[in-house]
């Protein structure tokens, strides 16, 4: 098995890999917990202006998403795990942007290869969903100002996962808990989306990005 950790904000090729999307903090967890809190399919988007243009269109559509950690005006909820734990998506189609996330799946959705959605609310069934591939690639998202070393320890801990390794994750959740990323949510006030995040294994299903929709894998 070939295991690579890419940073998808600086690479500008990808190969046929299966590919993981990892952003702990905050994308590829609100993601799934969407699905967990029953949400129809999600619609990644890529700008903000084409997300409203979609809403117009559609009033039933739900909107979330954020630009450089702050909740977009006029948007039904930003990309707060937090918030959409405590929310009902019901049958609910959501548009979801982000700054870091949306930005790095659209990097990587037109080069060969199924691309799975996940962090520690999947971990498991992403695990079981990839562990017999030859050639994966866990794709930290990062951001515009620098590293996301929350990303980092969870591509670790999926990685030696894979390999065959005994992993403790309590372990890299503390990590986790200490990283810069974690200070980060803290100073812009979102301090509730770090144990959000860390729910091991709330959603039972990988989930995917298929033909436009981010869906579980069933």
């Amino acid at each position: 098995m070939i295991i690579n950790i890419i940073d998808g904000r600086k690479e500008k090729k990808f190969d046929d890999s299966i590919k993981v999307l990892i952003d702990v903090f905050r994308s590829t967890t609100t993601l799934p917990l969407m699905l967990y809190r029953k949400a129809e399919y999600i619609m990644p988007v890529r700008t903000i202006t084409e997300t409203r243009r979609l809403k117009e269109k559609n009033h039933e559509y739900v909107t979330s998403g954020e630009r450089y950690g702050i909740r977009i005006p006029g948007f039904n909820y930003d990309n707060s795990p937090y918030a959409i734990l405590n929310s009902d998506l019901s049958n609910k189609i959501v548009l979801f942007t982000s700054t870091n996330g949306i930005k790095v799946l659209y990097k990587i959705m037109n080069y060969p290869g199924k691309i799975y959605i996940s962090s520690f609310i999947n971990f498991n069934a992403t695990y079981n969903a990839i562990k017999n591939y030859n050639k994966i690639s866990l794709i930290v998202s990062n951001r515009p100002d620098g590293k996301s070393d929350e990303d980092y320890i969870y591509a670790d801990m999926l990685e030696n996962k894979l390999k065959g390794y005994d992993i403790d994750i309590d372990e890299y959740k503390n990590r986790i808990r200490n990283s810069h990323g974690s200070k980060r949510l803290k100073i812009m006030g979102a301090s509730r989306d770090i144990e959000a995040s860390l729910n091991v294994d709330m959603y039972n299903y990988p989930v995917i990005f298929s033909d436009g929709k981010i869906i579980a894998e069933k």
